[in-house]
């Protein structure tokens, strides 16, 4: 397979490196990439090697096996397990340790079985580091402080990924935001009548307090909100017309479940609903007969479907990592695709959702995504 040149600038960067992170958007080939540099390591060497790649999700496992599948080298010169991190093998010690979504490796979990491995490690990711001092330290000590960088706007000139449009509405819900302060004031009572230890100083009574507010603006300005769900199902209804693909991106199945209603042939798509059921819902929308998935962050990573090209960032928070995740799922190239559709909500009703958004205009502007306020 003919290596683009960025790629085969990260596969050199690999076949040099006993450790190391390549940082590559997605439609970057990172997949693609892992396994070409494999390819290589293994021609250059004798004997047979014990190799071991983790992923996040069950379509990871099978993307990856895709990938090492077109190298015979691999069958021939390695033992190779693929496996999810939640079903990783214990005590084995492979000579080389690939890690898709290495950003995970913090968690107590991923973080056990790759310093099970003494030897070689490669992480892939296209947001490594998340900002937390302690999380990336980790990322670091796993991976050690060698990183390659694929910049998102080398693939969008090259035409490797699609021009991404973010478009903005916001939401006149004076009702919701009542109904944030009265819960928020009602959740406060409760928690200091159950819990007055946690308000004992001021520093932990404001936390406990922000904690109140984010539950309540999560509750009803977000999950219970008809003005915003409205609108958008409205937005859904009206790219379905235009013959797009789209991903409406939650953050709880009940607001999933409560938007259903509002988009026609709409189906829901989530962790717990079942490897068969979601698999094939999957692959019916990759082929075009399933035109709307309202999913939560199931499909945020992994998730290979260059069909899409809507998402509406129906949830909300002002995490890089998710937005960059998230959005990048519209941003693959496909026949006919001018653009990646983005829309998102500045949520001005309320002021911690409205932050919220303000960081994620933030997260697009260095992404060099066009911004539109509708």
């Amino acid at each position: 397979m003919q290596q683009r040149q960025y790629q085969q600038a990260a596969i050199n960067f690999l076949v040099s490196s006993k450790r190391g992170i390549v940082k590559a958007p997605a439609g970057a080939g990172k997949t693609h990439i892992a396994a070409s540099a494999l390819a290589v390591c293994l021609s250059k060497r004798s004997g047979i090697a014990d190799v071991e790649i983790m992923v996040n999700t069950r379509e990871q496992v099978d993307q990856m096996l895709v990938a090492c599948g077109r190298f015979a080298v691999i069958a021939a010169k390695c033992n190779l397990q693929v496996y999810c991190a939640a079903g990783a093998p214990v005590n084995t010690q492979p000579h080389l340790l690939i890690v898709d979504e290495c950003h995970r490796a913090a968690a107590p979990g991923w973080r056990t079985k790759i310093e099970q491995c003494a030897t070689a490690r490669w992480g892939l990711s296209a947001t490594p580091f998340s900002g937390d001092a302690e999380r990336d330290a980790v990322v670091r000590k796993l991976f050690g402080n060698n990183l390659h960088a694929i910049e998102r706007t080398e693939l969008v000139n090259d035409g490797h990924l699609a021009v991404a449009k973010v478009t903005w509405h916001d939401v006149q819900a004076n009702e919701a935001q009542e109904a944030i302060v009265a819960n928020t004031e009602a959740l406060v009572a409760a928690r200091r009548k159950k819990m007055p230890y946690l308000f004992s100083n001021e520093p932990s009574a404001n936390k406990q307090v922000n904690q109140c507010k984010w539950q309540a603006a999560q509750q009803h300005g977000i999950w219970n909100n008809s003005k915003r769900d409205n609108l958008i199902t409205a937005l859904a209804c009206s790219a379905l017309a235009d013959g797009r693909h789209v991903i409406v991106l939650i953050g709880s199945i009940d607001h999933g479940h409560s938007l259903l209603a509002g988009i026609p042939g709409a189906e829901l798509v989530y962790s717990k609903m079942g490897a068969k059921r979601r698999a094939d819902a999957i692959a019916r929308f990759k082929t075009g007969a399933l035109r709307c998935m309202v999913g939560t962050s199931a499909i945020e990573e992994g998730f290979d479907a260059p069909i899409a090209d809507t998402i509406i960032m129906a949830g909300c928070g002002r995490s890089e990592r998710k937005a960059i995740q998230a959005t990048g799922r519209v941003l693959r190239p496909y026949d006919g695709k001018q653009c990646g559709h983005i829309y998102d909500f500045s949520d001005g009703f309320n002021p911690m959702l409205k932050r919220q958004a303000a960081q994620r205009r933030r997260i697009y502007g260095q992404l060099k995504y066009d911004q539109i306020m509708y």
